[in-house]
């Protein structure tokens, strides 16, 4: 799979003129040992994701869960917003290996 670059990838938020455009974005990250060949590439994929989202402008906020056999790292909506390079400089999680327990993702955002 190639990821693809920025101007590749482009979302458009639009909306009623007044009405301001917010768009939240969470990515769930599975980080356990079943995901070992293909960690590289979801972290890659996360970060290319993100760059082509307008978090500078505050239309689109991100969130991040990442996993393994427990919730290892959380980035909730209004950590980064209109801080785009700092989102991406935190999306660096290192890989826990461990169970694959999709239960505990269950995290409230704001």
């Amino acid at each position: 799979m190639r990821l693809r670059t920025r101007s590749e990838v482009e979302i458009i938020c639009t909306s009623p003129a007044g009405c301001p455009a917010v768009l939240d974005v969470v990515l769930i990250l599975d980080l356990s040992g079943s995901v070992d060949a293909e960690y590289e590439l979801i972290m890659d994929f996360s970060r290319a994701l993100s760059l082509g989202l307008s978090i500078d402008s505050g239309a689109v906020r991100v969130g991040v869960v990442a996993f393994c056999d427990n919730v290892s790292q959380v980035i909730y909506l209004d950590q980064f917003i209109r801080q785009q390079r700092s989102f991406i400089e935190n999306l660096n999680f290192p890989h826990h290996y461990g169970e694959t327990n999709i239960q505990v993702t269950r995290v409230t955002f704001t």
